[in-house]
């Protein structure tokens, strides 16, 4: 039995200078941001802050900041392995279960993340490209809107330049 299909939903990506990325993508992309969440992250061992931005075609383009990111990205030990990735987005959270089923069967190595409120598998095709399965019924621009992005990455600055 084959996973049931997936879409591109975002692509993700680490940054080191909010404000160079973020007038790089508004003012010279064109794209618009639209989310921005903070929190702590138990994989990472660290606080981070996740900026989303929206291309006209309704491509995501994802970038994260986090205290610990010190180092070259290319062959850093320390980079969280799910920062740079691409989000593939399934229906429903038993695609996802499917998928890992798929995976299993194919013998893909995965990782699996549980939060309580989602599923989400992480796997890397092999050329070393990580990708994520997750379930929504819609895509996340579904939760769109510049004005309270702009707010979280605002604190975020605030935080981070304390």
């Amino acid at each position: 039995m084959s996973p049931a299909p997936v879409s591109v939903d975002h692509l993700a990506f680490p940054t080191r200078d909010l404000e160079a990325t973020d007038h790089f993508y508004s003012k010279v992309v064109g794209a618009t941001l639209v989310h921005a969440e903070s929190g702590y992250s138990p994989s990472w061992k660290s606080d981070y802050l996740l900026i989303t931005y929206a291309l006209p075609d309704g491509t995501r383009l994802s970038f994260f900041d986090w205290p610990a990111d010190t180092g070259p990205y290319p062959d850093d030990p320390n980079m969280p392995d799910d920062v740079f990735h691409i989000g593939l987005r399934c229906a429903a959270p038993r695609d996802v279960i499917a998928w890992q089923n798929h995976l299993f069967q194919h013998k893909v190595v995965y990782h699996s993340e549980d939060d309580g409120k989602s599923r989400r598998l992480f796997m890397r095709d092999p050329n070393g490209i990580r990708f994520e399965i997750f379930a929504s019924e819609i895509a996340k621009s579904g939760e769109d809107h510049e004005g309270n992005a702009r707010s979280v990455m605002g604190e975020w600055q605030k935080i981070a330049s304390a």
